[in-house]
């Protein structure tokens, strides 16, 4: 199976140029840079752009360092063990009021059911409200933990008696399952590995559309990149996201085989992901939604951040007026 995947990636690299897309040969110095990439299939267009050669053809050597979850991706980036990082917008939030020094480059994928409360049907577990005195999964400073919020305060429960227990992601299906927590908050693929693993139904008590999850390319400042290498990395991305709109079947394959999973989970959730690269108002309103929530309970300390002040457009808004991103 796998070497049929490969074939099938193979012949589409070579179908890509034959639609106009030319390999130029790059003279020179090719700046090196890592990209920390989250295990999901929201990095899609960052795999796409490497095993396709978009990367190549914006004239940069990128490697992409697999990492789980955006928080860890930014760890990595505060470290200085990548240039760049995958992560969600609340994570890119929670590191700009630790770090002070993040930078939201272009949000490239969106999604408003890619997180979901999970239970067990064995549990009787019906609805949030029966969430009183059990324990709920989360992944702490993260679109997990913004989304159990987010449908406590819609359904007016923001007072209900619930233990937070903070995990990693690789260990929130294994404690669902193992009855250490009554639910999780959780985003794909875990969704699906939980259902796929339980022997009793799963059941879903979130509400879709209740918040739209983003992922965004990260960078730190002050800046060690030359601001071409952002706008060659933007172009990729573009390039990845509009192959993707064209090439849906042979994207799922790919990502499948990049994460080690079945194409079925990824095309499970494949219909809520939105690959597009934006840098504009649903961007920056959907970020101060999540700068209010911090501030008023609590995680943040103090007036809500200005969001503006680490949304960096430069290298998308020349993008545009130069015509690469339509």
């Amino acid at each position: 199976m796998k070497g049929i995947i490969v074939a099938v990636i193979a012949t589409l690299i070579c179908g890509w140029s034959s639609f106009g897309v030319s390999r130029t040969p790059q003279t020179g110095h090719i700046p090196k840079v890592k990209i920390a990439v989250s295990l999901t299939p929201l990095s899609t267009p960052l795999f796409i752009a490497e095993r396709l050669g978009f990367f190549v053809d914006n004239g940069i050597d990128v490697e992409l360092i697999p990492c789980e979850g955006g928080v860890n991706c930014a760890n990595l980036l505060q470290n200085n063990t990548v240039d760049y990082a995958t992560a969600s917008g609340t994570v890119a939030l929670f590191n700009q009021h630790q770090h002070n020094n993040i930078l939201i480059l272009a949000s490239f994928v969106a999604s408003s059911n890619d997180i979901k409360l999970l239970t067990l049907d064995q549990l009787k577990i019906n609805s949030l409200q029966d969430l009183s005195g059990k324990k709920v999964g989360i992944i702490k400073s993260s679109a997990s933990e913004l989304y159990f919020d987010f449908l406590l305060i819609s359904n007016a429960l923001q007072e209900l008696d619930v233990e937070r227990v903070y995990l990693q992601p690789h260990e929130m299906v294994s404690a669902l399952l193992s009855f250490q927590v009554d639910a999780i908050s959780v985003w794909e693929p875990y969704g699906y590995k939980a259902s796929l693993l339980s022997t009793t139904p799963v059941i879903d008590l979130g509400l879709k559309g209740i918040y739209q999850l983003s992922f965004n390319l990260l960078a730190k400042s002050p800046r060690t990149i030359l601001s071409s290498t952002d706008k060659e990395i933007l172009s990729a991305i573009y390039q990845a996201t509009q192959w993707i709109e064209n090439h849906p079947s042979e994207s799922i394959s790919l990502i499948s085989n990049e994460l080690g999973v079945n194409p079925q989970q990824v095309k499970w959730a494949w219909g809520d992901y939105i690959f597009e690269l934006t840098n504009g108002y649903t961007l920056l309103s959907n970020l101060q939604l999540q700068a209010r929530w911090a501030s008023e309970r609590k995680i943040i300390e103090g007036e809500p951040i200005d969001v503006r002040s680490f949304i960096d457009d430069a290298a998308y808004s020349d993008l545009q007026t130069s015509g690469v991103i339509k």
